[in-house]
């Protein structure tokens, strides 16, 4: 991979992707571990990219669906109403279709629909991270709630 420079290959992708710096900016790109072969830069910034969408399908599966034993998740959880968890749910599903749509094009390995992804996920990135910065937030708020933390029982 030492003989690869993405940010050159990535400019010469015939299809019609976003700015390299930006999408880099966003999902760490130049940072693609394993790529030993040009020809497959396209999917691999595309699992690059999923990656991210997965990261913040886990976080949101932590708040929707806390595991008993997880101490961390019932206290996160519990701090979101149940019309927050339906919008939050809204969001999981368009993640979920990125993520599925992702896995679909690993077994298809197409190159015009990878690009297609990315540009697509790219375009609703700021939406999504806008939505991501509020629910963590509130997570992070759940930790200075001290009576709720304190009710549990194990």
């Amino acid at each position: 991979m030492a003989d690869i420079n993405i940010e050159e290959e990535f400019k010469k992708l015939k299809y019609n992707l976003p700015d390299f710096r930006k999408l880099d900016e966003e999902f760490e790109i130049s940072n693609i571990q394993g790529l030993e072969d040009k020809r497959f830069l396209s999917r691999f910034i595309r699992r690059k990219v999923n990656e991210k969408v997965i990261f913040f399908c886990r976080i949101i599966e932590s708040i929707l669906y806390p595991q008993s034993p997880n101490y961390i998740s019932m206290v996160e959880s519990r701090i979101f109403t149940e019309e927050e968890k339906q919008e939050i749910s809204e969001l999981y599903k368009r993640l979920m279709h990125y993520e599925k749509e992702s896995l679909i094009l690993d077994i298809e390995s197409d190159d015009k629909a990878s690009a297609r992804y990315i540009n697509e996920v790219f375009n609703s990135w700021p939406e999504i991270k806008k939505e991501m910065v509020v629910i963590t937030k509130k997570m992070q708020k759940a930790w200075n709630e001290k009576e709720k933390i304190e009710s549990y029982t194990f």
